[in-house]
């Protein structure tokens, strides 16, 4: 359980990991081998010091990453490969395999997630984060436009319920559904999207119903 000053605490219901900092320093365990896919993009650049593959990296004994946009340095390096997060190979079994970001970008999640399933020890771990579709962002957009802005490369909204029934069709079984409060990304903001982290920060004390951020814990069956 998160420390006070790690985490919006939420009167109605569960907790909200206030970063992805805190949600790996809680999740990830110094001797789980971790296995981060997608990890050279997540929004956030490799020199910065919450780069999530960096932060795992500080918490776990061994970290591999795979992805498809893979820099030259990483090529000779046995920790890493350039492959999709569809279909990838490693030789290694992994405690944890934390996907950042990652499934709404996809074509065919269910194919990552047999990926998943195949390289996960017994009673190994997926940490997934993904936008939440209700997210108070996303509402406001609904209401004053025909769609909600998103990134270009979505493929996929998600929920709560339905990425659990998604992972339960790929023997995966949920065991815990809590929010992410902050992305930690920086960019210029409107005074509109100013005035709305406002009532973001201040719906969040008393539910994570419009948190922007999901996160899901599995394991394989």
């Amino acid at each position: 359980m998160l420390e006070p000053y790690q985490a919006v605490w939420c009167i109605l219901t569960a907790v909200v990991y206030k970063t992805k900092k805190d949600l790996i320093k809680t999740l990830i365990r110094p001797t789980d081998t971790v296995l981060d896919v997608g990890f050279y993009g997540q929004g956030i650049q490799e020199g910065d010091e919450n780069w999530p593959h960096k932060l795992l990296k500080t918490h776990a004994s061994k970290v591999y990453g795979v992805d498809l946009e893979l820099p030259d340095k990483y090529l000779d390096d046995p920790y890493y490969l350039k492959a999709s997060a569809e279909n990838f190979t490693f030789q290694e079994s992994f405690d944890v395999i934390f996907a950042g970001d990652l499934i709404e970008h996809l074509s065919n999640p269910g194919l990552f997630l047999s990926s998943v399933h195949r390289h996960l020890k017994p009673g190994g771990r997926l940490i997934l984060t993904t936008p939440n579709t209700f997210n108070l962002f996303n509402i406001a957009g609904k209401l004053a436009n025909n769609e909600p802005a998103t990134n270009s490369d979505h493929t996929f909204y998600f929920n709560s319920k339905v990425l659990k029934k998604l992972l339960e069709k790929n023997d995966m079984l949920v065991e815990e559904v809590s929010f992410l409060y902050d992305l930690g990304y920086t960019y210029k903001e409107s005074s509109k999207k100013k005035l709305l982290n406002i009532l973001y920060k201040l719906l969040s004390i008393f539910t994570d119903k419009f948190v922007e951020t999901l996160v899901i814990v599995a394991r394989a069956r």
